[in-house]
């Protein structure tokens, strides 16, 4: 007969918790007395040399934390593509989250280009920033000797209020670039709290020069005190143990390798004291375990408990994706693999949400561009039909207009006529070109001499209404394929709409700037300080026969067919605009190849002109 007994999943946790702290504090307290009744100096030492392993093991944790601290500290520094704002309040950020970091400072190639202090440390003790500012100059760093990877550490007190160390990292660069090196001044006896559960033992860090860098009384580290007596280690975290004096007391001090920095970690303990502490550390541990039973048991009841409330948000919120509801997100404020559990289903509910809205507005895309095509073919072949009788009765018009005598008043009668007809044949010609479908042979061409060429067809009729027309192409941009006649056509159509908006005003900027975003696009843009494009008519701006300009000003078709002709040169036009604040016309090229004036090696560098997001927003 099959069990119908249902063992929760917390229940398990709780009893798997319990046996595991009740296994391992019986066998510590079994150990404990059996080491108790043995011989007490071999106990004293075995105890002086755990300590002192698990105080370089706690040292190693934290130096290492600060190490990373370090290193990320140095690669935000590094990274050309964040914006400066942004890296120095990541790098403020982490300073203060850092404990005990008193001075941050960034080297590079001996010189410092960043530095952070902790003003109200300093001056909480008295000390001047000026002062401490010299005094940490004074200190000298080993850049040379400092590998990737590897942490320097050195006591560097300053006073017997400031008892500071030095710590140094390498932060890895490409071949060829400048060394940066991170240092960071602070308190180590802040940072790392070695040894503070136990008044018993008296437990230190010392650097590679033996002298104390940490300890539970500051005077030692301050006044940069020396151990003669350190043996010499050997590679690992074995601990050794010596019989040493201090002050004319016996003492028993271990010693072990901390694994970072060339640190090593010690504790010592007078023997007049040494087995007096055992019993006491004996009769605490019984009372711990107990204790200790008692909060793993509700602990873990807790964190069972929260642990499956973590996981049925999750198996809801999968329930939900199941169902086609992509826009929900799990809140798991832990940060164990629950959390980051959690984290990646929210990530990828969000990556689901985003694709579907993207696959929305592809659709969209897609719907329009085949309305487009559509029109295009109706309109191609409606102008046909229509332009070969407006032809002749444009040409019937011009010949009874001529065989009429001077003084008719007819003649004011067939030029408004003869001027209406001529719209309408400008009309149906702007509408055969945007219907047209030119089998286009594109060939490499340089995107700086079509805006020069178009720049310089323009200057007269711009000038004319006092618009400006600045340009900004860097010179080692790729090649791109297309039309030159077509991409100019494009410009222009742009130009003189953002010319004619202008115009009421008298005066304007239409700036042209160009920048490539990877190794396959180009981006073009063209913005002016216009009035803007309100956000009701932009999603229109590219229909054909759309306009906002008076009657007879306009036919709708230019930025139509400069949709179509980005289209079919592969490309992509986009438009950011605000009312009140200009508009930017953003077009993307495919890249053809190198430009041929590019014969020397390039250098990856950001160009300061080139128009970043942020700008673009800004447009």
């Amino acid at each position: 007969m099959t069990s119908k007994i249902r063992v929760t999943f917390r229940f398990k946790i709780l009893l798997s918790v319990l046996i595991v702290v009740t296994t391992v504090v019986s066998l510590i307290t079994f150990t404990m007395a059996r080491m108790f009744h043995a011989d007490k100096v071999a106990y004293v030492e075995d105890l002086v040399s755990l300590v002192s392993v698990h105080a370089a093991e706690e040292a190693n944790l934290r130096l290492t934390a600060y190490q990373d601290q370090l290193v990320t500290a140095g690669r935000v520094l590094d990274a050309s593509n964040i914006l400066r704002e942004r890296r120095d309040e990541a790098l403020r950020n982490l300073f203060s989250r850092s404990p005990g970091l008193v001075a941050l400072r960034v080297f590079e190639n001996r010189k410092v280009v960043r530095l952070l202090l902790d003003s109200l440390a300093i001056g909480a003790v008295g000390v001047s920033r000026t002062s401490f500012l010299a005094a940490i100059a004074r200190q000298a760093i080993p850049f040379d000797s400092i590998e990737v990877g590897a942490l320097y550490v050195r006591n560097s007190a300053i006073s017997s209020l400031l008892p500071l160390s030095t710590v140094a990292v390498r932060v890895p660069r490409v071949a060829g670039r400048a060394r940066l090196v991170v240092v960071g001044t602070l308190d180590l006896n802040r940072s790392i709290a070695l040894g503070r559960s136990s008044s018993a033992f008296d437990v230190f860090l010392v650097d590679v020069d033996g002298r104390i860098v940490s300890h539970a009384d500051a005077r030692r580290s301050a006044s940069r005190e020396r151990l003669n007596w350190l043996p010499p280690l050997g590679p690992g975290s074995l601990a050794m143990v010596k019989q040493t004096e201090r002050d004319g007391k016996p003492m028993i001090s271990g010693i072990a390798n901390v694994g970072i920095g060339g640190l090593r970690a010690g504790a010592e303990i007078p023997k007049s004291v040494a087995y007096f502490a055992l019993r006491n550390l004996l009769v605490n541990l019984i009372l711990l375990a107990l204790g200790l039973l008692v909060v793993a048991a509700v602990v873990s009841l807790i964190w069972a408990t929260q642990m499956t409330r973590s996981l049925g948000q999750l198996t809801h919120a999968a329930q939900a994706i199941g169902q086609g509801n992509f826009d929900v997100q799990v809140a798991v404020p832990s940060r164990d693999e629950v959390g980051q559990l959690a984290g990646s289903f929210n990530q990828m509910a969000s990556e689901l949400h985003g694709r579907e809205r993207a696959l929305k507005e592809a659709q969209a895309q897609l719907i329009q561009s085949e309305k487009m095509a559509a029109f295009g073919q109706l309109g191609a072949g409606i102008a046909h039909e229509v332009k070969n009788p407006l032809a002749g009765i444009q040409g019937m018009i011009q010949l009874t207009s001529r065989s009429l005598s001077a003084d008719n008043p007819l003649h004011e009668t067939f030029a408004i006529l003869e001027k209406e007809t001529k719209r309408c044949r400008a009309i149906i010609d702007s509408l055969l070109k945007f219907a047209r479908q030119e089998n286009l042979a594109p060939e490499p061409i340089a995107l700086e001499d079509v805006v020069a060429d178009t720049k310089a067809i323009l200057h007269h009729e711009l000038s004319l209404h006092r618009i400006a027309l600045e340009t900004a192409i860097p010179q080692n941009l790729p090649l791109i394929h297309g039309s030159a006649n077509q991409i100019q056509q494009v410009l222009m159509n742009l130009i003189l709409n953002a010319e004619q908006a202008m115009e009421p005003r008298g005066h304007g900027t239409v700036e042209v700037r160009a920048a490539q975003r990877d190794d396959r696009f180009i981006e073009l843009f063209v913005k002016d300080d216009g009035p803007g494009i309100p956000r009701a008519v932009q999603a229109r701006i590219f229909e054909p026969f759309f306009t906002t300009k008076a009657p007879g000003k306009g036919t709708g078709l230019g930025l139509a067919v400069t949709f179509g002709i980005m289209r079919a040169h592969g490309g992509a036009i986009h438009v950011e605009s605000e009312e009140g604040r200009g508009t930017t016309f953003i077009l993307r090229f495919r890249v053809a190849g190198s430009h041929p004036a590019t014969d020397a090696p390039s250098v990856e560098a950001s160009d300061p002109e080139d128009p970043t997001p942020e700008d673009r927003q800004a447009a």
